[in-house]
């Protein structure tokens, strides 16, 4: 596989959830060498649900999502504006 990437800025929505896991499942399966397999496609969008979820509290109203893909690893990252790191507990 050759790496590949994309990212996707978002303004907080009723469908940014919905349309980040959608992002996150197209570009896994525009993957072909080697293809992912279900489970970790399955994990990947539950990862960035959950990521894209807390976004909104934690970074303001808008972020970036991060998708790239290297020989051996997904790497999955969602950005806000904030400069502040989250806390952890809310």
């Amino acid at each position: 596989m050759d790496t590949m990437s994309v990212d996707a800025t978002t303004i907080r929505s009723a469908t940014a959830v919905a349309d980040a896991c959608d992002t996150t499942r197209a570009f896994l399966e525009a993957l072909r060498q080697p293809a992912v397999d279900s489970e970790t496609a399955d994990t990947a969008v539950l990862v960035v649900s959950e990521l894209v979820t807390n976004a909104p509290r934690h970074g303001g109203g808008t972020y970036t999502l991060r998708l790239a893909a290297h020989p051996d690893t997904i790497k999955v990252a969602v950005d806000g504006p904030s400069l502040q790191a989250p806390s952890g507990t809310h």
